[in-house]
């Protein structure tokens, strides 16, 4: 299909009262080889809310555009707030510009790298480092001194990654789009009671930890 006749399904998906979740699913299970990307999806159904009509493409002037004017780069930030893990292949196509020019708002202007797979801040700020002292604050917990590191007392240490590494046991991936599905999936079936469990462990390997005198537990 051409990329007109998919704009159009997605404004019929607009129109029929559904959102841009729903319209992606739907739209990847009636064509699962040349569906749209979410950013595609996305980026039209926010055209439509702004009371676009249209499908086409819009003229282009005898001037070229500005790559780095404001409207631009207000796009490309909600284009990855939405969707952290878009690809620059991606915003390049949603927003009409190269990829150097994006990969330069990501960079210097909107000043975003890319861990692992999601875009963040380059740097935290002052708001952002005080938030997780806010929120022990909040709930009440006590700050309790502990050697730099130690595996006995980190959580993902002795109890996430052991359970983790047995998930993906004797499985075998092609690409790293596969894994990261995988490990999605394994995530988002574990419930709430599950990290508790890994946190009230803490407490008494914390203690044995004292009594051995920072020696390891297993010892």
């Amino acid at each position: 299909m051409e990329k007109q006749e998919y704009r159009i399904l997605i404004k019929h998906c607009f129109l029929m009262g559904k959102n841009s979740g729903q319209s992606l699913k739907w739209l990847q299970k009636c064509y699962p080889i040349s569906a749209p990307s979410k950013t595609t999806v996305y980026r039209w159904f926010s055209e439509f809310k702004m009371g676009r009509t249209s499908t086409e493409d819009a003229p282009r002037s005898g001037r070229p555009k500005e790559a780095t004017n404001a409207e631009i780069v207000q796009q490309v930030h909600q284009i990855v707030l939405s969707d952290r893990k878009v690809k620059l292949r991606e915003l390049t196509e949603a927003v009409g510009i190269s990829k150097e020019r994006v990969g330069y708002i990501l960079r210097d202007v909107l000043e975003m790298k890319k861990l692992l797979t999601q875009w963040v801040p380059r740097l935290l700020t002052i708001d952002q480092k005080q938030q997780p002292m806010v929120k022990l604050n909040q709930l009440r917990f006590e700050l309790v001194a502990h050697p730099p590191y130690s595996p006995d007392l980190t959580p993902s240490d002795y109890y996430l990654f052991p359970k983790f590494k047995r998930w993906f046991r004797g499985k075998r991936f092609t690409s790293n789009e596969e894994v990261i599905a995988e490990t999605e999936a394994y995530f988002e079936g574990l419930d709430v009671s599950y990290y508790r469990k890994g946190i009230e462990m803490l407490e008494n390997r914390y203690t044995k930890c004292i009594a051995l005198e920072g020696n390891y537990v297993e010892e």
